[in-house]
């Protein structure tokens, strides 16, 4: 394997004209215990070379200024590892910490796997570290739990987010333990850190969405519930129609069928786009739909697999199922349709079944904006304001796009009868946790079931 070819660096003006001068002199010159040795008649190129413990280290440092700093600074870096390792510390512990964090992230994280969305999502998180490091020229070895607060108070407005930083960084270091660039004590000081809102500042952390909706949304006889009912889901759709001309069947799709909005962006009409890994299949003939991809932001690669990476196939249930007695099967076959129409006319290159105003993949964050939001407005669904850290007004609505999802696997378990397996399969959970925990909630209606519950029994009961 060939070293790659290295790179020429400018030297700072001082060290340039000290190379300028032992070029005239042809003397030897010392930098940070490094000999530079500059060319000679037998020697045309420039070179560095040092001794540590008994063993020679040398490059070759070319003919230019540049080059010959390239190689100095390999040199230093090289004798800056092996000095750590003489002290006890991590071999790459002398490595500037801006550098190391920039290549994390263009690696793909701890596993190497992340995808272009995930990269620019970290490269956000991680935006002020890189900027304090570079500002304060900060080795990894010199990261303490004061750097780390003094990015998280720059970074967040909201104990959420701060929450959300810890983590990432928690990651961070422990892969930067194990890859020798920092000690497990530096580990163990990321404990010691927590976001803490600015002096003076009467900042309270704000109940989560599910919390705030049970608080704004409930009566006196029982709480809000975090999953809409089915009057509420036809309520959305018709809402959403307003603001997108799928917007009624997107809603019904998601509520019924539980595919995440990644994934239900690429419903297509085309069996060859699937095929192509671009899009979803929605098999009219045969009343399903194929969901082996998920919309990825990646300009280099297609779509990317589901979370979780489950292909599975979901069924379109038929009208007497759904309760909202929208006619999903009925509309998705009309829709295609239209979609593989669009496509030959060059209109909707994918057959996208709810394609952007342009006939693209809708983005999810400019779908939010530019649909659901509006539409959760118009329903009285925003909920009051709570501030951050400055005072700045920031807002939850009462349900998601993410909700439908909770209402499919309500529906699932609860009137179709879906086992553990057969929710498990159809909405590509992980784990019986997740579904127990986020999706099997409680509607406005569940209070009044319970009482009618009681109160058949108790009539029942009268009337024996």
């Amino acid at each position: 394997m060939k070293t790659p070819k290295r790179k020429p660096i400018e030297p700072s003006p001082k060290l340039a004209k000290s190379l300028e001068k032992a070029l005239k002199s042809g003397d030897k010159l010392e930098v940070d215990g490094i000999t530079i040795v500059p060319p000679t008649p037998s020697h045309k190129n420039w070179r560095v070379k040092v001794f540590f413990r008994s063993q020679a280290i040398e490059r070759s440092g070319g003919q230019t200024l540049g080059m010959v700093n390239a190689a100095f600074l390999e040199v230093k870096a090289i004798v800056d590892s092996l000095h750590s390792g003489a002290l006890g510390l991590p071999e790459h512990s002398a490595e500037q910490l801006a550098d190391v964090i920039i290549d994390y992230i263009e690696q793909g994280g701890k596993d190497n796997i992340w995808k272009q969305g995930t990269k620019d999502d970290r490269e956000d998180d991680f935006n002020h570290l890189i900027k304090l490091a570079r500002e304060q020229k900060l080795t990894c070895a010199e990261l303490r739990p004061s750097h780390l607060r003094t990015y998280l108070n720059s970074a967040t407005k909201t104990a959420t987010r701060g929450k959300h930083l810890l983590g990432v960084l928690r990651t961070f270091i422990t892969w930067g333990n194990a890859s020798g660039y920092f000690t497990i004590e530096q580990l163990q000081q990321v404990s010691q850190v927590k976001w803490t809102p600015p002096k003076g500042s009467t900042y309270r952390a704000a109940p989560n969405r599910r919390q705030q909706s049970k608080l704004y949304f409930g009566t006196t006889e029982s709480a809000g519930g975090e999953v809409p009912t089915h009057d509420q889901v036809i309520a959305f759709a018709t809402a959403c129609q307003q603001k997108f001309p799928y917007g009624e069947g997107f809603i019904h799709t998601s509520a019924n069928m539980g595919t995440r909005a990644n994934e239900t962006f690429i419903f297509t009409a085309s069996r060859e786009i699937h095929d192509k890994g671009l899009g979803n299949f929605v098999d009219i003939e045969n009343q399903t739909v194929m969901v082996h991809w998920q919309f990825t932001d990646d300009q280099n690669k297609h779509n990317k697999t589901t979370k979780n990476k489950k292909f599975r196939t979901v069924i379109i249930p038929p009208t007497s199922n759904i309760a909202t007695q929208f006619n999903l099967r009925g509309w998705l076959a009309n829709r295609c349709a239209e979609a593989l129409k669009e496509q030959a006319a060059g209109t909707n290159e994918l057959a996208l079944i709810f394609p952007s105003p342009k006939g693209r993949v809708n983005n999810l964050n400019a779908f939010n904006g530019r649909v659901i939001r509006p539409a959760s407005e118009s329903l009285g669904w925003k909920m009051p304001a709570y501030q951050n850290a400055d005072g700045e007004d920031m807002h939850m609505y009462r349900f998601t796009i993410h909700s439908m999802r909770d209402r499919f696997g309500t529906t699932a378990a609860d009137e179709w009868g879906y086992s553990e397996r057969q929710l498990l399969e159809q909405g590509s959970w992980a784990d019986p946790q997740t579904v127990r925990k986020f999706y099997l909630g409680t509607t406005d209606e569940t209070y009044r079931s319970v009482k009618d519950l009681h109160e058949k029994q108790v009539g029942s009961s009268l009337s024996a």
